[in-house]
């Protein structure tokens, strides 16, 4: 196959690249100033919980800043793997649109997605990727790497910037993303 600059170079010819996966670690840099602690965030953060974790916990961890992902169940489990739960907001005069990255989600009895009055998004699902092995195309796969979200329930919530109608909820789960849009409560 011919390289994409369109020379004649064959890819077997490419020396490969060495990269270093990426990885999450617990912060361990020196303590925050205390003025600092109780200044909200201004900027998105992603929060990662074990199974003990309350919803009273999640809610207390979004009102914090009000810009916040909170992942649960297999997309917690491990160490940073897939991108599940990375989320984009968009916003006019009428509501919000939002799109969420859900790898192996699928919509089925187990696919919930919920929006509150204050803007927070609920979704709880089951994600089917991270098996050892794969049946698809009539073949049997067995699993080299795992990248993806391990198999098993997860919930992900985050918070609109604003106050929302639940009832004007509409959403749509294709190819592993949840595209969802919500009008904004009027005063």
């Amino acid at each position: 196959m011919a390289s994409p600059n369109a020379s004649n170079m064959d890819w077997a010819d490419q020396a490969p690249i060495a990269v270093a996966p990426l990885n999450s670690v617990p912060y361990t840099g020196p303590p925050f100033d205390s003025a600092e602690q109780n200044q909200p965030l201004n900027h998105p953060t992603m929060v990662f919980l074990d199974e003990s974790t309350t919803m009273d916990n999640v809610n207390q961890i979004l009102s914090v800043g009000g810009k916040g992902l909170v992942v649960e169940g297999a997309a917690a489990s491990d160490l940073l793997k897939p991108l599940i739960g990375a989320y984009d907001v968009y916003d006019n005069n009428d509501g919000f649109f939002f799109r969420v990255a859900l790898p192996g989600v699928e919509k089925n009895e187990k696919f919930k997605c919920a929006v509150l009055e204050d803007g927070t998004v609920e979704i709880e699902g089951a994600s089917g990727t991270g098996g050892k092995t794969v049946h698809s195309h009539n073949m049997v796969f067995e699993m080299h790497t795992q990248n993806l979200c391990p198999p098993g329930d997860l919930t992900v919530s985050f918070k609109l910037p604003g106050h929302v109608d639940p009832a004007t909820l509409e959403q749509v789960l294709d190819n592993g993303v949840l595209e969802g849009a919500v009008k904004k409560k009027s005063a």
